[in-house]
């Protein structure tokens, strides 16, 4: 089995970590990759949101698989050209892949389908923006951009100016490009958040554990939003009811909608959720595997990640297909990040980074190699500690420890990953 993977986070390093476990022998190639993922897959050199390079790459390897980690060559339509030329791909095609990449038509889609959700409106001038939160939404109150914004388009407004510099840096300002073309003035939702996902065949799904995302850069959940500074699995109140639940009232309805659009979606179908007093409620989709939900769930995986994958991306239902098993326990990952960041990263550092015991995997998420050899800082987020243990406590605090033990100049994060969780299991 010949795979190619796209990507170079620490999400792809770990499906690279997930699928050279699988029994059945792999050869992965990733490009672009990272250090990390290198010790894996041979690394090639190309330019993954282009869709005629992809799609040249995997033929010139005869590849078995595609597989997409990031949204961006989703977006760009590299399915839909890989599909074109009959080469087996895991992700949905850009016009399915509009469930992130346009969180305008998604809210209008979930909301014509009666799918659970916020009540929301979207604009284009900030002075109508304004209107909506003065006149009709009052605060607090959610401002999102529309388009790709590397999981920080999203701004939680405790007041109405907070609310009105919000719609002034998307829509006028333009702090995330085009993604900010328009805006999502968005009622604001009580409870706690949960990140499901599931691989879909455009009818039928195959749901995972739940986990819980730490987007905040500081302890308490405090500071700027970030593409995600840690999370844990399994999270206690995502229970198998309630797993069932947003099936049957979120994913399914989802899948429907999209095929009565012309849009069947395939892939890995990713519900934001938030879990309010009336039920789970769609905060956002994504088009693919989180991070750095994933570097938590993926090495709790006891079942193979391949079958389900190959299956989808060749065209198979997998409604029949026995449920994933997981190991008992759980796993917290911790994300160590670049001073600066998430406005201002400051890279190309040093990086010592010791051994751990095998109960720690260390992924890759912004490293490079520099012209010695060395390995150095390249990125905002720059690894995702996971530790796994048999308890949630055993777990966070070996994450903890092994994220402090990595060493380079300005290196931040957060100490207290799971912090509801270990209020609630003691």
């Amino acid at each position: 089995m010949k795979i190619l993977l796209l990507g170079s986070g620490g999400r792809e390093h770990a499906l690279a970590d997930a699928l050279t476990r699988e029994n059945t022998p792999v050869e992965l190639i990733a490009a672009p990759g990272n250090p990390g993922i290198a010790e894996l897959a041979r690394l090639v050199r190309v330019n993954a949101n282009d869709p005629r390079e992809v799609a040249a790459l995997a033929e010139a390897e005869q590849v078995t698989l595609v597989v997409v980690g990031p949204e961006a060559p989703l977006a760009a339509g590299v399915v839909d050209h890989l599909q074109q030329r009959g080469i087996p791909a895991f992700g949905p095609t850009m016009g399915a892949a509009t469930v992130e990449t346009s969180k305008a038509d998604t809210k209008a889609l979930m909301m014509a389908a009666g799918i659970p959700t916020a009540h929301a409106e979207t604009h284009r001038r900030a002075r109508e923006a304004k209107e909506a939160v003065r006149s009709r939404f009052g605060a607090p109150v959610v401002i999102k951009a529309s388009g790709l914004a590397a999981g920080k388009g999203v701004i939680v407004c405790q007041t109405e100016a907070e609310a009105f510099d919000a719609i002034d840096r998307i829509l006028d300002d333009r702090v995330f490009g085009e993604a900010g073309a328009e805006c999502l003035v968005e009622a604001f939702m009580t409870g706690e958040e949960l990140s499901l996902f599931a691989i879909a065949d455009g009818h039928d799904v195959l749901p995972m554990i739940g986990a819980q995302d730490h987007k905040r850069l500081l302890e308490g959940d405090e500071g700027p939003n970030t593409g995600g500074m840690g999370a844990y699995t399994p999270v206690s109140f995502s229970t198998p009811s309630l797993v069932d639940d947003v099936t049957e009232r979120i994913f399914l309805p989802t899948l429907h909608a999209l095929r009565k659009r012309g849009t069947p979606f395939t892939g890995l179908l990713y519900a934001g959720l938030m879990l309010t007093p009336e039920g789970p409620k769609v905060v956002e989709f994504n088009c693919r595997f989180g991070d750095p939900e994933t570097q938590a769930i993926l090495p709790m995986l006891t079942s193979s990640l391949l079958d389900p994958i190959l299956a989808v991306s060749r065209g198979a239902r997998i409604g029949g297909m026995a449920p994933f098993r997981w190991r008992s326990g759980a796993s917290v990952t911790t994300v160590v990040a670049s001073g600066g960041y998430p406005d201002a990263p400051k890279t190309g550092f040093p990086v010592h980074l010791p051994s751990f015991s095998d109960s720690v995997r260390v992924f890759h998420a912004g490293t490079k190699r520099g012209d010695n050899g060395d390995l150095l800082t390249s990125g905002g987020r720059v690894f995702a500690v996971t530790a796994l243990a048999d308890s949630f406590a055993e777990a966070q605090q070996a994450s903890r420890d092994a994220a402090s033990r990595i060493e380079f100049e300005g290196a931040v994060y957060r100490r207290d990953i799971g912090w509801r969780e270990a209020s609630r299991v003691g």
